[in-house]
């Protein structure tokens, strides 16, 4: 059925009911079964209409909060309308009359407070403001409440005539009753305001549709107020009257869209542009449709059920479980078949050029290895070109040699060169291996006990010292220190017996000093006239001390 019509006639049954339950309360037959019958069936018209329209609100009502304080509302109107039985059908006694007309301010103060809480709690998603609002509204709602259920003791909500027991029937307003009028009347318009600044819906044509029953409310309060007697012989049922009212401020509400609903399924379902899918029971029974959704078997839905998804011919068939049933959608893959055809082309083509960077990647890599080790090869040559001629020199000699002494004397010489071109090489290779280009005074600590060590063959007594050997130093330092101490070896190799070298930081600055020992009384300044720089001191008749900066 077409939500217009199920609309339609919705309404039209609703408005049946209201009507008949007015003839109920306006025909007043002679017979006493025949009115309390009359009345019964009036309470169970209302209750009916009330309870359809909770059931309604908990199944369409979008927003969670609104949904939750709406039915809560709805729950308030059936109380209502009991409590009204209860007072004329039930209780005989004044008493239990007087408290159940105390208690009609229960539902009436509260239905109004929280239309206004579900109101500003329609968006929410924090559960502190939530709590902080829902505190806000309902605290002065029930101070109003406990001021009506207490009004026997101050009557500052009715002001009673006569003596105990107290009726409803003579009796006049007090201070807070209006107090109570203008906190109804303040929550049901704040509730529309904010309801129509909160929409979202396009143009405002009918948003002035709940103002129509709540201007009637308003209308038949102040003739309450006033017992006019028009309002009192048609409308004088006060539950009846405010509860249709209220229930038609919150339906005007839905109809014009302020409270979203999720009706009309069928309609929004079918004008879904461009989906083509069916909504079906358990049983695959189709209730909905959309577009021009294939045929299919049940055992091609009960396929499509276990695998989640079928294919065939450009179609993909889908499926998600729903409440009650299923959901089947067709999505047209052709397109995407063929994109994916040009991308797997693509990523053949892609995988062959990557295969082939790769290999030119790495025959750039070798022949940049291979250039890096040629630089060095060549730069290490150029530095030790003067080691390699005095080794060339010195196998000259060996050749030369006469008797086994000087053979084994040019022999160590050999020996003392080539330790110095292998730590020199090392030390090369370490520094451009490091990516900081920095060398630890532990590096030249191990060159230097090499060297040491190869002395010894030439009968020089060698020692060394250096001062913090964790510490990092410019490559440059390093090789330079290394350098000084194999140029003044080969300065000295046929007048030296002992030598002491020390590397240490004075005043944050890197200094040689060498402590030398001779095995004859000559001047040894005309063996070290290459290096002008040099402190060249005798601190005795064969023992020199040599000063060297290097940063």
């Amino acid at each position: 059925m077409p939500y217009q019509k199920k609309k339609t006639l919705s309404c039209m049954t609703i408005l049946l009911c209201v009507l008949l339950a007015y003839i109920c309360r306006m025909l007043r037959p002679e017979s006493y079964l025949l009115r309390t019958l009359a009345d019964q069936l009036r309470t169970c018209l209302y209750l009916g209409i009330y309870c359809a329209w909770v059931i309604y609100l908990n199944k369409h009502v979008v927003h969670k909060s609104m949904r939750q304080y709406l039915t809560a509302i709805g729950c308030m109107m059936v109380f209502w309308f009991f409590l009204r039985t209860i007072k004329y059908h039930i209780f005989q006694d004044p008493l239990g009359g007087h408290i159940c007309w105390y208690l009609y301010y229960v539902p009436m103060i509260l239905i109004p407070t929280l239309g206004l809480t579900a109101t500003l709690l329609m968006e929410e998603r924090e559960e502190k403001r939530i709590k902080k609002i829902s505190t806000a509204l309902l605290l002065p709602a029930s101070v109003l409440i406990v001021c009506v259920l207490t009004n026997d003791l101050h009557q500052q909500v009715f002001r009673f005539l006569m003596e105990p027991p107290y009726s409803d029937e003579n009796y006049h307003y007090g201070k807070i009753f209006f107090v109570i009028q203008l906190w109804i009347i303040v929550c049901l318009a704040a509730m529309e305001v904010i309801l129509v600044f909160k929409s979202r819906i396009p143009g405002r044509k009918q948003f002035w549709l709940p103002i129509i029953p709540g201007l009637l409310l308003l209308g038949w309060n102040i003739c309450n107020i006033f017992r006019v007697p028009f309002i009192l012989s048609i409308a004088g049922d006060m539950t009846a009257v405010c509860c249709l009212l209220m229930a038609a401020i919150f339906q005007s509400c839905i109809l014009c869209g302020l409270i979203p609903v999720n009706s009309r399924y069928f309609e929004l379902f079918q004008t879904t542009g461009g989906l083509h899918a069916e909504i079906t029971d358990n049983s695959f029974q189709c209730y909905y449709y959309s577009g021009e959704f294939p045929r299919l078997s049940r055992e091609m839905r009960e396929c499509i059920i276990e695998k989640s998804t079928v294919q065939e011919q450009g179609t993909q068939i889908r499926h998600i479980p729903v409440k009650g049933g299923h959901l089947f959608w067709a999505e047209d893959i052709s397109v995407l078949l063929d994109q994916y055809l040009d991308i797997q082309e693509q990523q053949e083509e892609l995988t062959a050029r990557n295969h082939l960077l790769q290999k030119a990647y790495q025959k750039e890599a070798e022949r940049r290895k291979t250039e890096e080790q040629n630089r060095l090869l060549n730069m290490i040559q150029s530095q030790t070109l003067k080691q390699y001629e005095l080794l060339s020199t010195y196998m000259k000699s060996l050749e030369q040699a006469k008797t086994r002494e000087e053979y084994d004397r040019i022999l160590c010489k050999v020996v003392v060169v080539g330790t110095y071109l292998k730590r020199w090489k090392n030390l090369i290779l370490t520094r451009y291996s490091s990516q900081e280009d920095a060398l630890t005074m532990e590096d030249l600590k191990r060159s230097l006990a090499e060297s040491c060590e190869s002395l010894k063959l030439y009968k020089v007594r060698a020692a060394y010292f250096v001062q913090d050997k964790e510490k990092q130093l410019h490559a440059d330092d390093v090789l330079k220190c290394y350098e000084f101490f194999e140029w003044l070896t080969e300065q000295l190799f046929d007048v030296v017996t002992s030598v002491f070298f020390r590397v240490t930081q004075i005043e944050k600055k890197l200094q040689i000093s060498v402590h030398v020992v001779c095995a004859c009384q000559e001047d040894i300044h005309i063996y070290l006239t290459e290096r002008p720089e040099l402190l060249i001191q005798q601190e005795e008749e064969q023992e020199w001390f040599i000063r060297c900066p290097v940063s």
